[in-house]
């Protein structure tokens, strides 16, 4: 039987208050157990020490464990985590004042050991299947290996292989997808894109009626609007590149990044986000870290969510960066590129 929401939290927080007493020596003065795990601070003399557990969505833990440590002005971190421990080990590092991972193994805990991502070659993809993409105007984007068709920010098409042969899926997700195959399954690629991408044009653009295909992936359409008009930020190019973590699914919400030029000429990597994301500063130091640790690093979000919170963890950064609120109409900017 799944155990109700106050119950998990309780036992959260229960168990990270004995991992603070075993491992760390500390009791915890404050402890509040959440859905993902549990958050304690032990406040001593003129030392406050802040103490996280990730037991669900463990990726995020940096951010967590940085927006907690820097409401309370914590001197010392500590994050108690089940998966992942070795890439949060890694981005822990691009903070000031960095915290402690733990790796939990049951109830066993061991300093995490930092692991580094690895550079891939990207699969070889049918220059046929490209140019079809781009003939029926839409973005083409590359991502951790997947090659795929948007507009403004949202997929319409994929280009998979079975081994043997690529081919052209069409549809907005897996699920879209696979129904499409079914019904128009011996459809031209082209034919069959116009009929997907006419539907999301209609109801992904500036002014439109509340609809699905207008909530899912802001952040990828604000990273698209941005594309198409850089100087929005001073930036002369830009184009979307991977982010540091592939995202599982259509409906996951992930900042989308991209990499450019400012009109300085020095580089730039792009984090977009839409909405509050305590996670996007750690997320965005990392995507630097992957894509060009020498170039600047930009946060762009609405302006109604320029939270005070996320200005004040760029500047726990080691290497400086810049948090840029953005209209809150940015749907509306119109771009040479532009479906509007």
């Amino acid at each position: 039987m799944a155990l109700d929401t106050d119950r998990r939290r309780q036992l959260h927080a229960l168990k990270l208050k004995s991992l603070a007493e075993t491992y760390l020596g500390i009791s915890l003065s404050d402890l509040n157990g959440t859905e993902d795990g549990a958050i304690g601070i032990k406040r001593h003399d003129d030392c406050v020490t802040a103490v996280i557990l990730a037991e669900e969505r463990c990726s995020r833990a940096i951010g967590v464990a940085m927006a907690a440590a820097t409401k309370v002005e914590a001197d010392v971190i500590h994050i108690f985590v089940k998966e992942e421990a070795g890439s949060l080990a890694s981005a822990a590092e691009l903070f000031r004042n960095s915290p402690t991972v733990w790796e939990l193994n049951d109830r066993i805990a061991t300093r995490a050991v930092a692991v580094y991502p690895t550079s891939k070659k990207p699969a070889d993809v049918d220059p046929a299947l490209i140019a079809v993409l781009e003939a029926a105007d839409v973005d083409v984007v590359y991502e951790h290996g997947i090659v795929a068709g948007e507009i403004r920010g949202l997929e319409v098409a994929r280009i998979e292989s079975d081994g043997e042969e690529q081919k052209i899926t069409v549809g907005v997700g897996a699920h879209d997808r696979e129904a499409f195959a079914l019904l128009h399954g011996g459809m031209p690629s082209g034919e069959a894109l116009l009929r997907v991408t006419e539907t999301v044009q209609f109801h992904r653009r500036a002014g439109a009626e509340p609809h699905p295909l207008n909530r899912l992936n802001a952040e990828r359409w604000l990273r698209s609007q941005l594309i198409g008009s850089p100087q929005k930020i001073g930036a002369t190019v830009l184009s979307s590149v991977s982010p540091p973590i592939a995202r599982r699914s259509l409906k996951e919400t992930i900042p989308a990044v991209a990499y450019g030029r400012m009109a300085d000429g020095n580089q730039v990597v792009v984090v977009c986000t839409v909405g509050i994301d305590l996670n996007l500063i750690a997320f965005g130091a990392q995507a630097r870290r992957d894509t060009d640790p020498e170039a600047q690093l930009k946060f762009v979000v609405p302006e109604r969510d320029a939270h005070p919170l996320l200005k004040a963890m760029v500047e726990k950064l080691v290497v400086p960066a810049e948090l840029i609120a953005i209209d809150d109409d940015w749907r509306d900017w119109k771009s040479p590129g532009s479906l509007a």
